[in-house]
């Protein structure tokens, strides 16, 4: 063995070198496994079609069988793909049974007229008032998805059965883990595009002044930038590993995160078009990193100084704000309601336009120039990789529902769906305390890798460790769920 190797997989020093120098693996498999989220829906929304289709009054989504399904089919799935087993048994399953669920769902009733208005058309019409938002069950799925995947890796990574292909690469190249951060970031500027859409008050339109959201930026910021403080004070105390070239040696991710509502508004004031900002901001930022000493400091440099030891959490978070933009920008698309039924449906063309753009930009600056994504500095094409990703499973999301739904019969297209049909339960609980999930996550992760030597735990066991910890961190959110709380 190479004597600068630690030999002991239980020191700090080891657990350190195990996740450095990685390099990811390839755009191909990184989303043929995150294809099983995609299919995982399909299989939950068409198994909740037919049987809500076959006997509308008596659907019930909130019950144990409901349950247990949705554990089934959004869990097992996520490890056997995660964990490097079954992959393609995993697939071959999901496929196969979204397969047998479609065909269980009964043809919409023949119209006779096939250039009539579509009957779901009037209803609207009837229930759409301009600058109204309501929840969208597509954005719901994709939010909670995407905290599901991040949750369950941040620990699986510090088990052997968590391919290490997987795990963040060091400077350049792609993998699910740097994807994941990188959806983390943009989804919530899908959502976060609230704050910036005009607000209906007393049935008139308003929109609200730089101050009163810096106001809101300030409030959103501050819980989660006490959470970075604290986060970095209990990994000192406890010596926990740190990979200083993640985010740098002060800084963590909950500091990116915090800082986002607060600069938005600023932005917003010099140009109050998000798409043109974020992409100005990421063609100028990659300039500077390629054309100038910039790249070579960001990589080489010693850390003598606060800004050299952050500075990968500090110049990243450029690349991040134009990622967050972006989001917001597909945000103002997708969340307000569709005044109209085609409107609904030409929303499908919107993100699929985004999803195109950023395809097109990432190969233009990957493949053309030549420049390798980095989530260590979150430059142009990783930005670009991440959006695209972002869009496509947005836009496949919205696909599913508008195939299915179109199947139901008028009277119940819109309106008299009960719980439980639109979203499930274990997604749509994450989904309204998202950040009190990752919280949650993170700290379970502190104390198991605390309380555990996680790289001497055999397969069994980890997979039984893993399966225990998804449960924990889902419970805080469903218990929430139940009684009607939202935090955050």
């Amino acid at each position: 063995m190479d004597p600068l190797v630690p030999s002991d997989p239980t020191t700090k020093e080891y657990k350190e070198w195990r996740v450095s120098d990685l390099d990811g693996s390839s755009l191909t498999e990184i989303h043929m496994v995150l294809s099983t989220v995609v299919l995982s829906y399909w299989c939950w929304k068409c198994k909740t079609a037919a049987e809500f289709h076959r006997n509308p009054a008596k659907f019930s989504g909130r019950s144990w069988q409901h349950f247990v399904f949705e554990c089934t089919v959004f869990l097992v799935p996520m490890f056997m793909a995660l964990t490097d087993h079954y992959l393609y048994t995993a697939l071959a399953v999901l496929i196969g049974t979204g397969i047998y669920y479609r065909k269980q769902i009964p043809n919409a009733p023949h119209r006779a007229d096939k250039w009539a208005p579509d009957p779901r058309a009037d209803s609207f019409k009837q229930s759409y008032a301009p600058g109204k938002i309501t929840p969208k069950s597509y954005l719901s799925i994709y939010r909670a998805e995407m905290m599901l995947l991040t949750c369950f890796c941040i620990l699986a990574v510090d088990f052997d059965v968590f391919p290490l292909k997987f795990a963040k690469v060091e400077t350049f190249g792609t993998s699910i883990m740097d994807l994941g951060v990188g959806s983390f970031v943009f989804s919530a500027g899908v959502v976060g595009a609230k704050s910036v859409l005009p607000k209906r008050v007393d049935g008139k339109i308003i929109t609200l002044s730089l101050w009163h959201r810096l106001k809101a930026g300030l409030r959103t910021s501050l819980p989660v930038l006490v959470l970075g403080v604290a986060r970095f004070v209990l990994t000192e105390s406890v010596d926990y590993q740190k990979h200083a070239t993640e985010y740098g040696t002060h800084w963590n991710f909950f500091f990116t995160l915090g800082l986002l509502p607060i600069c938005v508004p600023l932005g917003l004031s010099v140009y109050d078009d998000l798409r043109v900002t974020s992409m100005v901001l990421l063609v100028v930022y990659q300039a500077l990193y390629s054309l100038t000493p910039l790249g070579n400091w960001l990589e080489h440099a010693d850390r003598t100084n606060i800004v050299s030891a952050n500075r990968e959490g500090i110049f990243s978070f450029v690349g991040y704000l134009a990622m967050f933009l972006l989001g917001m920008s597909l945000g103002q698309e997708v969340l307000p309601d569709a005044p109209t039924f085609k409107a609904r449906r030409m929303r499908l063309v919107s993100v699929l336009g985004v999803w195109t753009t950023a395809l097109i930009s990432f190969f233009l600056f990957s493949f053309v120039l030549g420049i390798e994504p980095s989530r260590r500095f979150a430059n142009a094409p990783y930005c670009f990789w991440v959006a695209g990703f972002n869009a496509a499973m947005l836009w496949v999301f919205m696909l599913i529902e508008e195939d299915v739904d179109s199947k139901l019969p008028p009277q119940l297209a819109r309106a008299g769906r009960p719980a439980g049909y639109e979203v499930p339960v274990i997604l749509e609980a994450i989904n309204v305390n998202s950040l009190t999930t990752f919280l949650v996550a993170n700290l379970l992760t502190g104390a198991i890798n605390i309380q555990v030597e996680t790289l001497l735990c055999s397969t069994v066991q980890s997979m039984l460790l893993l399966g225990g910890y998804t449960l924990m961190f889902m419970l805080p959110a469903l218990l929430l769920y139940r009684t009607g709380i939202r935090l955050r």
